[in-house]
């Protein structure tokens, strides 16, 4: 019976709080719209938070009052979504009868709620005394938390960590960033490497086991309906048909099936490449660049006659 009444009680604990607090599956960044990360949050007083994406630099702009992204307030009569079911107070005097709030942006929907202008007036004078805590941890070892994405070209180094490829690939140290780096720079040379030899072993498929048949095709001006009675006239006596000889070459079912999942690893290696520049990380970009250049200074033939593949890694064949 103990027993039972304990997870009754934690049960009940935790549906509390979870309608104390704003819907986080309903709220969106303020900079970018993108979903938020729970985590990624700055606290106020009141029961309140700003919460950012796990894009880089997100969290630290919003909680610096030096970006101005918090704007003016504007009378409400109620909550807006997603703070319907939350149980907040005026962060200034902690009143819950809120009737003032202050959009985080443009984009998005989170907002901060006061009980009056002239608390939202002080709020935007002095927004850090109403942190719970210190804002943002500041960095103190190679980086901080994770992202996907940078807002623009810039470093991870003293900033935030770069998450690679997979979830548990955070580059939070010099050595897994090291280690990134030559990766991705390894990974540029293996596809150009890999595009020629899938050139070359083509080639050698199409000598070695290749199936030539030659197809004759008849140029003739006389067409195929015309009746028996008008197939030779004077002028076309004089016009003989000239066949035309077509050569083709097939390739046996396997050869084909080789060359195929040559081309989709391929094409796989330089989406992966193609993400590593999408991360807008400068020190990876550079990675990426340097594997390319590489391999096509180490594999391609610069001095045949017709240089074959495609300048975009991503689509390289």
């Amino acid at each position: 019976m103990q027993f039972a009444r304990a997870v009754l009680a934690a049960v009940v604990l935790l549906v509390a709080m979870a309608l104390a607090q704003q819907d986080l599956h309903d709220t969106q960044c303020p900079l970018c719209a993108m979903d938020v990360i729970p985590s990624l949050n700055q606290t106020f007083k009141g029961n309140q938070a700003i919460y950012a994406c796990e894009m880089a630099g997100h969290l630290e702009t919003l909680a610096n009052p030096a970006g101005k992204v918090l704007r003016g307030a504007v009378p409400v009569t109620a909550l807006d979504a997603p703070y319907t079911h939350a149980h907040m107070g005026c962060p200034v005097c902690g009143s819950t009868d809120l009737k003032y709030a202050m959009t985080w942006g443009t984009q998005g929907n989170q907002k901060l709620y006061t009980c009056s202008k002239e608390h939202a007036d002080l709020i935007l004078a002095d927004q850090k005394s109403y942190y719970v805590g210190t804002g943002p941890e500041p960095v103190t070892g190679f980086c901080n938390h994770a992202s996907v994405m940078f807002d623009g070209f810039q470093s991870s180094v003293g900033s935030t960590c770069v998450k690679l490829f997979f979830q548990p690939w955070v580059l939070d140290s010099s050595v897994k960033y090291a280690f990134g780096f030559i990766g991705i720079v390894l990974l540029g040379i293996f596809l150009e490497w890999l595009g020629e030899y899938r050139e070359a072993l083509e080639e050698k498929f199409i000598r070695v086991y290749g199936v030539s048949t030659d197809d004759v095709l008849a140029n003739s001006c006389v067409q195929l309906n015309t009746p028996p009675a008008f197939t030779k006239s004077a002028a076309s006596s004089l016009i003989d048909a000239t066949p035309t000889t077509v050569k083709t070459t097939k390739l046996p079912l396997w050869c084909s099936t080789v060359l195929a999942c040559l081309y989709m690893l391929a094409l796989s290696i330089g989406y992966l490449i193609m993400l590593v520049a999408m991360l807008y990380e400068s020190g990876l970009f550079v990675a990426a660049i340097l594997g390319l250049g590489a391999g096509f200074y180490f594999f391609k033939d610069t001095e045949q006659d017709q240089m074959s593949g495609n300048i975009d890694p991503c689509c390289s064949t």
